[in-house]
């Protein structure tokens, strides 16, 4: 019987998500706050705030959502 133990896998990588450069956002609709949708940007094209126009089932209507920290 062989036993094998495995190092500290060098393909396995530690980030910390402060320093992703395609960080988790939360999207919030402007009129009512709700928190509605989760997404992804690109910190090098997109460093400003994110605001996209989606449905807001809260409001029902589309609205402008924007990245909230």
């Amino acid at each position: 019987m062989y036993a094998f133990i495995r190092p500290n896998c060098p393909s396995r990588s530690t980030h910390v998500a402060a320093t992703d450069v395609r960080p988790k956002i939360t999207l919030a609709c402007v009129e009512c706050k709700e928190r509605n949708y989760i997404t992804k940007k690109n910190r090098r094209n997109d460093p400003d705030r994110l605001e996209m126009k989606k449905h807001c089932p809260r409001c029902n209507s589309h609205t402008a959502h924007r990245e909230t920290r």
